[in-house]
């Protein structure tokens, strides 16, 4: 029932919104790329819903947003800032639905890339199909749509995953919408290089 009622939702959300033609225009939980988390809370309160996980080797601070307000459509949601921006300036937004069958995952993935195509025109759009790196067995498949915002060789994008972990990696199933900032997307590509 969950699941139906948050499909309802994410449909007349995606549906209430005008098209983007820039990855600032697109919110997600009321908070886009570019926004200050000054607008929403605290230094303190900020400060306090850092994430337990964040990225090793970055420049770069994870926040949980529900530790600062309270979501409406997503289980969980993490916001991006740059170590020692006193502004806190976004430059990720990672969205997740928690899932737990794969025919589950595939719906909701394609739900969501139904709404992002609704309200955002795309300059190329690359599907992929791979294992996930967090399993060390390689049983663990991503099932992933970019869209990318900006012509090659930008890699500005909106992303939807859906991350089919094995139950023995004991990771959680989600579906993530990420929105990432050129800055945070070559960070993420200087990962795999």
């Amino acid at each position: 029932m969950k699941r139906l009622l948050l499909i309802l939702i994410l449909t007349l959300c995606f549906q209430s919104w005008s098209v983007a033609d820039d990855i600032t225009d697109f919110q997600i939980e009321g908070v886009s790329i570019g926004d200050s988390l000054l607008d929403i809370a605290t230094v303190n309160q900020i400060n306090k819903a850092k994430s337990k996980k964040q990225l090793k080797n970055s420049n770069f601070y994870k926040f949980d947003l529900e530790r600062l307000k309270d979501l409406e459509i997503y289980d969980w949601v993490t916001v991006t800032t740059k170590k020692g921006d006193n502004s806190y300036t976004v430059i990720n937004i990672g969205a997740a639905i928690d899932y737990t069958e794969l025919n589950e995952c595939k719906k909701i993935k394609k739900d969501v890339q139904d709404g992002v195509e609704k309200i955002f025109t795309a300059i190329d759009k690359e599907e992929t199909t791979f294992a996930s790196s967090q399993d060390e067995t390689g049983k663990s498949i991503i099932y992933g749509v970019q869209y990318y915002t900006k012509p090659y060789p930008f890699n500005e994008a909106i992303v939807v995953n859906c991350y089919h972990m094995t139950k023995e990696s004991n990771i959680k199933r989600s579906v993530i919408l990420s929105v990432n900032s050129e800055e945070f997307a070559e960070y993420l590509v200087s990962l795999n290089n």
